[in-house]
């Protein structure tokens, strides 16, 4: 939660046009994980893995095969390719965190790199007169994109890679060739290893949905636990709940990862449970001592999180949404955006439904002087983009109508309550 304000920086004003960026950039990244399948931190970080062992194992094993390979120095020049954009890929996954701009650009390189090399070496082939058993790494294109791959992208890569194959020997192998007349045998043999990829997929995701389901539901007993440590969390975590939703969506995140920034938020102070009542629920000024020990819960927060790595996001929420923007946070003085974007959103969404909230502190603030101090802090404590980006919600009366809603929640709960 927010306690002590910072000093005074100027607002910033998104730039025109923003809002269509916003829209497109939600779309492409709603059709990105209807082909892609989710991206989440720890898929890709052994997709990074995955693309270097590949390309290493593949490297070292096709010159051994260059007397029966005709083409084989395109193989070693594509390993190194993949080599060295998966350097990039890795810089976005581990550095950035842009995880489905990883996923596009990595499988965007790969279909290019691969596919090359593959058409160049059945040429070669063909040229050459020379039948090779490469037509099996096709075998490998498709399964990967089976394991990996939603359902819909497991399907779009399997035909792309038949539909590649086919072409290659159309093209380069001549009438009465073996490896022509043996391409309606192995496209028969593609297609059903495509339908099994295809099969697979589809279980791997339903499979993705029950654990996002259970992810679900294991942060909101988190949640639960501390709000039973602290009675004044229950509409504090409605709050940041929907403002952090809405303001993700706002800045062109997509509804799943929207929704994942929003379950996040609701566990960002379940380090709390480790606070003692007397600094927790302390209604003054806390001391120097208990202050040190109340910041302690972001660290008591990531390591909870820290087991399960399904729980990236509430993870980097619960240790560093207590930084600022301007380096002078806590726990790791983390400056701009070396604060990952959740824990950014969220702390907007923090500062705001605490200022507007009743404490054992203070009264609570009225709306338009709590979007006044968030703008005060643009810059210093929060990020100026996002403080903006908020303030477009707030002149789009989105605000307005999300506390409505959550009053009108609370009201009909505590009706139930007293029934």
């Amino acid at each position: 939660m927010f306690r002590a304000p910072a000093s005074k920086r100027p607002s910033f004003a998104l730039a025109e046009g923003r809002g269509r960026l916003r829209r497109a950039f939600n779309l492409l990244g709603g059709a990105g994980y209807a082909l892609l399948g989710p991206t989440d931190a720890g898929g890709q970080r052994q997709d990074v893995f995955r693309r270097a062992l590949m390309a290493i194992a593949v490297m070292t094993v096709v010159p051994i095969q260059q007397s029966r390979l005709p083409g084989w120095p395109a193989v070693a020049v594509a390993c190194g390719v993949v080599l060295a954009y998966d350097i990039g890929v890795a810089y976005l996954v581990f550095a950035k965190q842009r995880f489905l701009l990883a996923r596009v650009l990595g499988t965007l390189f790969d279909v290019i790199v691969l596919m090359g090399a593959s058409f160049y070496v059945l040429h070669e082939m063909g040229a050459a007169g020379v039948s090779s058993d490469i037509w099996l790494v096709f075998i490998i294109y498709i399964v990967i994109g089976g394991l990996v791959f939603a359902p819909l992208g497991a399907l779009v890569y399997t035909a792309l890679w038949i539909a590649w194959f086919a072409a290659a020997t159309l093209l380069f192998f001549p009438t009465g060739s073996d490896f022509r007349a043996q391409l309606p045998l192995r496209l028969v043999f593609f297609g059903a290893i495509g339908l099994s990829a295809l099969v697979t997929a589809g279980e791997l995701d339903r499979r993705r949905a029950r654990l996002a389901q259970q992810n679900r539901q294991t942060m909101g007993m988190l949640a639960k636990l501390v709000e039973a440590r602290d009675t004044d969390a229950g509409a504090h975590l409605r709050g940041i709940q929907y403002f952090s939703r809405a303001l993700a969506l706002h800045i062109g995140l997509s509804a799943r990862e929207a929704d994942e920034i929003a379950y996040a938020s609701m566990v960002h102070d379940v380090g709390k449970a480790n606070v003692p009542d007397a600094v927790l629920k302390k209604a003054g000024p806390l001391s120097p001592e208990e202050w040190r020990v109340m910041q302690e819960h972001t660290n008591w927060g990531d390591q909870l999180l820290n087991e399960n790595s399904d729980f990236e996001f509430a993870r980097q929420v619960a240790r560093w949404h207590h930084e600022h923007w301007d380096g002078s946070g806590y726990p790791d003085g983390l400056p701009g955006e070396e604060i990952p974007l959740a824990a950014r959103v969220v702390a907007v969404a923090d500062v705001y439904d605490a200022l507007i909230s009743k404490r054992p502190y203070k009264e609570p603030w009225p709306a338009e002087s709590a979007l006044a101090e968030l703008r005060r802090l643009a810059g210093s404590h929060l990020d100026p983009a996002l403080v903006a980006a908020f303030g477009e919600l707030w002149d789009a009366g989105v605000i307005r109508r999300i506390s409505e809603v959550i009053g009108k929640e609370l009201a009909e709960e505590r009706l139930e309550a007293a029934a």
